[in-house]
């Protein structure tokens, strides 16, 4: 069902929803034993104070992903004041008594007096106290299901966006962490306490591509998946935003249920790259549940001699109103936007297309200048045009040396919208190696790594490094086999004959440490200087490390900090935090502390897990002309564990032991003891047992639960 005016007429929503809702509790009451999904998606973009480009988009792409979910959807785009109890109604009535329920919401949130406050896209901003008037109460919306006594109930917030009107007096940026008190009731954050969340350069947040990816991802129950949302967030953004989720369920469930299906021996639609598994059969398992018809219709018209295009052209011809049982779309139909084509959705200004910047995170992601890219490019005989394809722009690495755009990092790549761009564009041109390798990449990140595999090696075996060295990566990790040095290492010599740099610095390592090969430490010094004779950034710094600690080499630490120097130089943050520990301890160049702790607190601003612990224990302890700052030491090693630098628990559970942060706080003390020891740093158990023979054995078994349930929930 599509409305395409204003939803929100006086009195017409919540007559419509209530319709809705009856005829969708029919529908559930005659098959009394179905599992009941049902979301509330909401997408606030349009602000007056300050417009936000990416929430609806975002909340299409999540409505989108839960549709084919089998959730009943109601997406609602740029709520206003008027529309607010409506919403309410909407939850009381659509979420009360489903098995799972989720509300989902991207757009400006802040915090009043530990309140989190979700604005309507008309808030007023002229005072504090009108903006809390027109704001929304997380805890009222909580408050409506959270007694329910049928299923779980999901809060996600992607809504700690960078925000003006939190200056004004009394308002703080970011959200405060809510426990609902009662029921199953879970909270998911986009980022940490007080800190904000990004709303991405591309068309998606990067909470939003994570979470997308994550809920398709077969087999991953609640934390499952939020723990992988967590991780692919964190090096999105090169560790600057961390999400959480508070609050504690029973119910164990799975989004999507089964793996990665089999390919289809016979299919009628064979590819001429390779025998076996197809592109048709490939695509058609992510599409066959999509709610939308021009998906089916795309897939007929590309792929008519398919087994499965009858039945495509059948789903084709099924309007928006047959669909009224799975969703609601509110103004705004729930389609999918080609970056080429078409990024804009409703309430955004064409100014907005003009230009697209590619996502990009870590230490070789290039300056926002070069990454930038028109909507349009310049209709130039064998140029850019002619090559750059929907998949380029979704699916690019920014490490593939053969790429046709800057590329896009791989905890933002919208796997949904990239498969349907990839898998058309290689049916069109199914020897393409760059555009087999691509189909690859994102098979791989979907987790779907038989497939990936499959794609990867059609890539190579036409010379396509990088998926030669995303082989060898696969081999290497154990991703979807078994441990194989030895097979990394083969497909690693593949690409390096091919001269790339990643894959040269890579064989460095497996002779450095013996995987695959014998241990040779002087024969992967070779390979390190000739892959940072190239300039690789990452093989100058594994040559420093070499140095710093006399690995194949002489041990050298004047050689190692001109090493480092050359790769911080060039925006490497693990050697700019190596350089800001060799200032601070005078190692290989004059001692320099102030140096130091500039180099590491830069390294920190990029997004490095190290950089804030070593940077925290100055502050600390001072010296050095840095005066010692107790609060700022706690927030640094916070960060450096958050980011997932196990280690920084551990000065956390000193800290909170000897008072460093203040009065001592041994429950604290042996909390974070509790997770050193469970993320297995040295020593940590000793500890743990020191400051529990200081507690009694309810308070230890408290924060023995506690730290157990943060690992379930949130992992590293």
């Amino acid at each position: 069902m599509l409305l395409t005016s204003s939803p929100f007429r006086k009195n017409r929503p919540l007559i419509f929803l209530l319709t809705l809702f009856a005829a969708l509790n029919l529908v559930s009451a005659g098959n009394a034993q179905a599992e009941r999904r049902a979301a509330i998606v909401v997408g606030n973009g349009g602000y007056t104070f300050a417009p936000l480009t990416n929430p609806l988009n975002d909340a299409k792409l999540i409505a989108n992903t839960l549709t084919e979910l089998d959730f009943d959807v109601l997406l609602f785009y740029d709520v206003k004041k008027a529309a607010v109890k409506d919403l309410k109604e909407a939850i009381r009535a659509h979420l009360v008594g489903a098995d799972m329920a989720v509300f989902y919401y991207a757009g400006h949130a802040l915090q009043f007096e530990r309140q989190n406050l979700l604005l309507p896209v008309d808030t007023t901003t002229a005072s504090a106290k009108e903006i809390v008037a027109a704001a929304v109460r997380l805890n009222d919306l909580i408050d409506i299901v959270k007694d329910d006594p049928v299923g779980v109930k999901l809060f996600i917030l992607d809504a700690c966006r960078d925000n003006p009107v939190a200056k004004e007096k009394g308002l703080d940026e970011g959200l405060a962490y809510t426990e609902a008190g009662s029921g199953q009731v879970l909270i998911a954050f986009a980022t940490s306490a007080g800190e904000v969340a990004y709303d991405g350069t591309g068309i998606n947040s990067p909470y939003s591509s994570a979470l997308a990816n994550a809920l398709q991802t077969p087999n991953l129950d609640i934390y499952d998946t939020f723990r992988t949302v967590r991780g692919d967030v964190r090096q999105a953004t090169g560790g600057f935003q961390i999400p959480w989720i508070t609050g504690s369920i029973e119910t164990k469930f799975v989004f999507r249920e089964g793996g990665a299906e089999a390919a289809i021996a016979g299919s009628e639609q064979p590819t001429e790259a390779g025998k076996g598994l197809t592109i048709d059969e490939v695509l058609w398992s992510f599409i066959k549940d999509s709610p939308n018809p021009e998906d089916f219709g795309r897939f007929a018209t590309v792929f008519p001699k398919s087994r499965f295009a009858k039945e495509a052209t059948e789903k084709s011809q099924v309007q928006m109103a047959a669909l009224s049982q799975r969703g609601v779309f509110v103004n705004g139909a729930l389609t999918s936007a080609p970056i080429a084509a078409d990024i804009l959705v409703v309430g955004q200004s064409s100014a907005a297309s003009e230009e697209f910047v590619f996502q990009q995170a870590g230490e070789r992601a290039v300056s926002e200048t070069f990454r930038a890219w028109p909507s349009e490019l310049p209709d130039t005989e064998l140029g850019m045009k002619a090559l750059v394809t929907d998949c380029d722009l979704y699916a690019a690495d920014p490490n593939d040396p053969q790429r046709a755009v800057p590329g896009v990092s791989n905890g933002l790549v919208n796997v949904r919208d990239a498969l349907r761009a990839c898998g058309f564009d290689l049916a069109a041109d199914i020897n393409n190696p760059r555009l087999l390798f691509q189909f690859g990449r994102v098979l791989e990140i979907a987790r779907r790594y038989d497939w990936a595999e499959h794609y990867y090696e059609l890539a190579g075996k036409q010379q396509y490094s990088a998926a030669l060295v995303n082989l060898g990566y696969m081999a290497r990790v154990g991703m979807g086999r078994e441990v194989d040095y030895k097979r990394a290492f083969d497909y690693y010599m593949q690409a390096a004959a091919m001269g790339n740099l990643r894959a040269r610095t890579n064989i460095g390592t497996a002779y450095i440490r013996g995987q695959g090969v014998p241990e040779l430490p002087e024969e992967g010094i070779l390979w390190y200087k000739l892959a940072a004779s190239s300039g690789w950034s990452n093989a100058i710094t594994a040559l420093g490390d070499s140095y710093s600690k006399g690995v194949g080499v002489q041990k050298d630490a004047v050689e190692a900090a001109k090493l480092y120097t050359a790769a911080a130089d060039m925006g490497q943050i693990d050697a700019m935090s190596n350089l800001g520990r060799a200032y601070i301890g005078g190692s290989g160049v004059e001692k320099d502390v102030k140096r130091g702790l500039e180099l590491l607190l830069k390294a920190t601003d990029m997004g490095n897990q190290y950089a804030p612990r070593f940077a925290g224990q100055l502050f600390l302890n001072g010296g050095g002309g840095v005066s010692r700052d107790t609060k700022r030491a706690l927030g640094l090693f916070e960060l450096s564990a958050r980011r997932g630098f196990e280690e920084s628990y551990l000065d956390l559970a000193k800290g909170y032991q000897d008072g460093s942060f203040g009065k001592a706080d041994l429950p604290q003390a042996y909390l974070n003891a509790a997770l050193a020891e469970r993320l297995k740093v040295e020593k940590a158990g000793e500890l743990k047992e020191q400051i529990g023979k200081k507690l009694k054995p309810d308070i230890r078994r408290k924060m023995e639960a506690d730290a157990e349930r943060f690992i379930e929930q949130n992992g590293k």
